[in-house]
């Protein structure tokens, strides 16, 4: 598991972002910063491929 994170424009290290996945009959969801939600996904491992893939174009797009 990760260990939580202070985003740059957090003062303090909010609870561990792995909270912000679920699953619901053997589906899996992301939910958003902000709020929304991404999914469904049929594995974990696609859902996290998914998330990371939001983020890394979340960083790009912010840059």
């Amino acid at each position: 598991m990760t260990e939580p994170s202070t985003r740059k424009d957090e003062a303090t290290v909010k609870t561990d972002r792995m909270e912000r996945t679920y699953n619901i009959n053997n589906l899996w969801y992301f939910e958003l910063r902000g709020g929304g939600q991404q999914g469904p996904f049929d594995s974990e491992e696609e859902m996290q491929a998914a998330l990371e893939e939001f983020i890394k174009l979340n960083k790009e797009f912010q840059n």
